[in-house]
């Protein structure tokens, strides 16, 4: 016994050890690249996807003898904060308007925890110890989640494609406002004016 923990539990927190380091490393990836990159925040996230994607394919494709490339593979796939905090990063930018911003917030927040209780019902102790069916549906659920920021990408660069366009052409509407340091002003705080409304608004990316 090691301080009242048993050899085996104590070794478990050491076989984790490196999934907690790898998650943070991601969490701060995705905070600091669009910072430094502007403009790179789906594709960050689209690239943080691909690290869960990863493992999760790994643990569907190794043999049961290779234990340690399962064990890496389950510090891979369970990389998924740094994508919640993109996802809401993301959600704060683009979505304009009190009673909207709200609305979005408190869809977010139910799905999340929709999804949480959904998908730990197909990681049951039947499929052990490789949970084929949880390795699958997360498997599915990360290609999803890339397809979803890659359209929505592509819809946001049209968005702003198009309002950049009716502004040159003297739309003032379309024209983004700028204070004396010529950066977007946006919508006043107590604003109820939506992203779609406001149409000197552009999507971040």
């Amino acid at each position: 016994m090691i301080n009242g923990f048993g050899y085996s539990n104590f070794q478990t927190m050491l076989a984790g050890l490196p999934g907690g380091a790898i998650n943070f490393c991601t969490v701060w990836t995705g905070a600091l690249v669009p910072r430094l990159y502007p403009g790179s925040r789906i594709y960050t996230s689209i690239g943080l996807t691909c690290v869960p994607l990863l493992g999760s394919i790994l643990l569907l494709s190794l043999p049961g003898e290779y234990q340690w490339g399962i064990v890496a593979s389950t510090w891979l796939a369970s990389c998924s904060s740094a994508l919640l905090s993109c996802t809401a990063s993301l959600m704060a930018s683009n979505v304009k308007g009190n009673t909207k911003k709200s609305t979005v917030s408190a869809a977010f927040f139910i799905s999340y925890c929709v999804g949480c209780i959904v998908s730990s019902q197909a990681w049951t102790e039947t499929e052990a110890p490789r949970y084929i069916k949880g390795c699958i549906l997360s498997f599915s659920a990360w290609t999803v989640l890339i397809v979803t920021f890659v359209g929505y990408g592509i819809v946001l660069r049209l968005v702003n494609s198009s309002r950049d366009r009716r502004a040159e052409l003297g739309r003032e509407d379309y024209i983004i406002p700028t204070g004396h340091d010529g950066l977007q002003s946006g919508v006043a705080v107590d604003s109820d004016l939506t992203d779609k409304q406001g149409k000197a608004f552009r999507y971040t990316l």
